[in-house]
C-alpha cells in the first residue's frame, strides 16, 4: 500500500513528471499507484519519493504489520 496518489493529487503533479524526475516510466508509477505493482525496490521508493518531494516512510507504508491469510 502506498500514498502516491493521494500526494500526487494534493500537489497537482502528473505520473509524467513524477516519472521524469524519477527516472521511471509512468506506466510503472501508476501501476505502483493503483496496486497492480506491489514490492518496489528500495531504489524506486526513494526515486519516486524524492519526486515527490516527501520522506520514503510517508509514501509508501513501511514498518507495517502485513495480515496472514
Amino acid at each position: 500500500m502506498n500514498r502516491i496518489d493521494v500526494i500526487r493529487l494534493k500537489k497537482g503533479l502528473s505520473y509524467g513528471f513524477i516519472a521524469k524526475e524519477a527516472g521511471l516510466t509512468p506506466a510503472y508509477i501508476c501501476y505502483l499507484a493503483k496496486g497492480k505493482r506491489t514490492n518496489p525496490s528500495l531504489e524506486a521508493m526513494q526515486k519516486i519519493s524524492s519526486a515527490l518531494g516527501e520522506r520514503v516512510e510517508r509514501v509508501f507504508k513501511l514498518n507495517e504489520e502485513r495480515e496472514v491469510s
